[in-house]
């Protein structure tokens, strides 16, 4: 299952519902698919090319509006499904473990058995994680957004290295387009698919490691976050074939 952001459900609840909504984690908890369906719906009436009979230009504008919408209900019922999986796994989790004496509590007692078998493909580090039950989806968005905002933003790298100019970067952030920076700026032609990889990895070499936060958060011991990193390294060399080499194999924090 795609792993999606928060700030990817808030970018696309914006366009569901519109920018006046307030948006929090409260929302996302109460948030159903029905209520997501019926502003989808809503919006839909007024956004689809066929309501409209207009000049060939607006009536693009407006295929783009509706394809917008279209892939931000996507999104939004992609993360609902998750958030249930994760809560009802959580709650299987916690009954099982207040079913264990204190004494038998172990790390290796501390993988989910009720999770099922991890899926055949390379893993990043927390979803790895997710998956084996260390720690709950909640917890992974959190840390993903403790990673980003260490980041520097791509316009700044982009404008550093001299692939973009201010008046382009603003032209990327402006694009209606939903999507990442880098998705959007190769849609306008302003960046390269291997420019937007490089400055990705470049972003990765700026941001703290995930092991380092979980072990903050109490999640994991060093050794752990170690031995975990051998398993996923063991993992991803076995699914790495015919997916892009961009996994880490490493055994070290």
């Amino acid at each position: 299952m795609m792993n999606i952001s928060e700030t990817e459900v808030f970018r696309a609840c914006r366009v569901l519902f519109g920018s006046d909504l307030t948006l929090n984690r409260g929302f996302l908890h109460y948030l159903q698919p029905s209520g997501a369906r019926s502003a989808f719906r809503k919006q839909a009436k007024t956004t689809h090319p066929d309501s409209h009979q207009n000049p060939s230009q607006e009536k693009h504008c407006q295929v783009r509006l509706f394809q917008d919408l279209n892939q931000a209900h996507q999104v939004v019922q992609s993360y609902l499904r998750q958030r249930d999986l994760m809560s009802s796994r959580t709650h299987s989790n916690a009954a099982s473990r207040s079913k264990t004496p204190a004494s038998s509590t172990t790390w290796q007692s501390q993988t989910r058995t009720d999770q099922g078998p991890l899926p055949t493909r390379p893993l990043q580090f927390g979803l790895y994680l997710y998956y084996r039950g260390f720690i709950p989806f909640s917890s992974l968005l959190s840390a993903l957004n403790w990673q980003r905002r260490q980041r520097p933003a791509m316009g700044q790298i982009a404008s550093r290295w001299g692939w973009l100019q201010e008046q382009e970067v603003g032209q990327i952030l402006a694009c209606r387009i939903l999507g990442t920076f880098g998705s959007r700026a190769e849609h306008l032609g302003l960046l390269s698919s291997l420019q937007v990889r490089a400055i990705l990895l470049h972003q990765r070499t700026r941001q703290g490691k995930l092991g380092s936060y979980f072990i903050e958060q109490g999640f994991l011991t060093p050794a752990e976050v170690n031995h975990l990193l051998s398993d996923l390294s063991e993992h991803n060399l076995k699914y790495r074939h015919g997916y892009p080499h961009h996994f880490y194999y490493h055994r070290q924090p």
